[in-house]
């Protein structure tokens, strides 16, 4: 489902808006990479896509779905959605000028974001781990949009 928050006063119908696509999945460092993607579009003009991924593991038995302390509801669609709506509320009341799309899809995290990727300016991830060696604390689907993406990546801290 896409759903938008829209700026007061809105954009203007001439102007093409470029895409920031940021990946949202809940984490304080998804928090910190939506704000700055909304700083980001502020500046620039431009929108936020905030994308929330699911994915529902082939292994797990029928029975077995709902039932894990995970899952806010038997549909994984409506649980994300929830938890993509509360994020972007938190921020959406900071950057009252920056239009806010959402958008929840099934699938592997990385591939969706780097599919975004192809009509966006840039893809906004939040960082992991708290410094060490260069790499070493890298999520493997922040690595793979890094690896693959076909724009710009940030990862904000």
């Amino acid at each position: 489902m896409d759903e938008m928050t829209r700026p007061e006063g809105g954009p203007t119908a001439d102007r093409r808006m470029g895409r920031i696509v940021v990946g949202v999945d809940g984490s304080k460092q998804s928090r910190i990479a939506l704000r700055w993607a909304c700083a980001d579009a502020r500046a620039k003009g431009d929108m936020v896509v905030a994308v929330a991924v699911w994915h529902l593991y082939p292994l797990a038995p029928p029975e077995r779905v709902g039932a894990s302390p995970w899952w806010f509801t038997a549909d994984p669609q409506e649980a994300t959605e929830a938890y993509l709506g509360e994020v972007v509320d938190e921020v959406a009341d900071d950057f009252p000028d920056v239009l806010i799309e959402q958008q929840v899809v099934s699938g592997h995290a990385a591939e969706e974001l780097i599919h975004l990727s192809a009509a966006a300016e840039e893809v906004v991830l939040g960082a992991t781990g708290s410094g060490g060696f260069a790499g070493m604390n890298l999520g493997s689907t922040s690595r793979a949009v890094l690896e693959h993406a076909l724009s710009t990546v940030v990862l904000a801290r």
